[in-house]
């Protein structure tokens, strides 16, 4: 019997591994909750959790490729309105009948360039934050601007904290929405094309209220 030499062994890789099949576990949860056909609050605040949980996996995982300097984005062509109908479709599961899921991609372009599983957890953790601040409705947005694709979450809720918004690295540190932030940002960051990069932007409307979620890809 040969015994394993562990001053060989990459513990943050075993522990990237492990959150990774954590992670491969709760989308399978995720997957059977999506097939229950109820109009139950229970299970729907089931289902949001269990996406919260993923969320949290996954936020893990980037942090650990961020760090490794493992993280590369694998850049291609999509439609952002296709993007964004599935993105309607897959938060008017989670929300169930309490909130209204409406799209804007009236305005959006034909195709655009990016990393679609980066900026897919980017969006979906804003939407998974918006889903629980939000009063009757979330509007996903695309469209162009200053040359930059705008992807756009915005909630009808009390807004984003005004010590969120001031200092945002405080929060960072404090909240898992914070950390959920930073991630998006570095997602965003790591869109580039020629001397222009992507940014997350934050910011809450008056009329109505409601936080405003705005991811931009040059």
């Amino acid at each position: 019997m040969s015994l394993i030499d562990t001053a060989n062994i990459d513990v943050k890789t075993i522990i990237a591994l492990n959150v990774h099949e954590v992670k491969n576990l709760m989308a399978l949860l995720m997957f059977k909750l999506d097939e229950v056909q109820s109009t139950e609050q229970a299970i729907a605040d089931s289902r949001l959790l269990c996406h919260r949980v993923n969320d949290c996996m996954e936020r893990m995982l980037l942090l650990f490729n961020l760090e490794s300097e493992r993280l590369r984005p694998n850049i291609a062509d999509y439609s952002p309105a296709d993007f964004v109908d599935e993105f309607v479709r897959n938060a008017q599961v989670l929300a169930g009948s309490r909130i209204k899921i409406v799209k804007a991609v009236e305005q959006a372009p034909s195709y655009w360039f990016f990393d679609r599983d980066l900026v897919e957890m980017a969006m979906m953790n804003a939407i998974h934050n918006a889903l629980r601040f939000a009063r009757h409705e979330i509007k996903i947005s695309a469209y162009v601007a200053n040359q930059m694709l705008v992807l756009e979450v915005t909630d009808d809720g009390a807004g984003y904290a005004e010590d969120l918004l001031a200092d945002p690295v405080t929060a960072i540190m404090q909240t898992s929405q914070g950390l959920g932030l930073y991630l998006a940002n570095a997602i965003a960051q790591l869109h580039v094309n020629k001397d222009r990069q992507g940014q997350l932007l934050l910011h809450n409307n008056e009329h109505p209220r409601g936080a405003v979620f705005s991811l931009q890809l040059p």
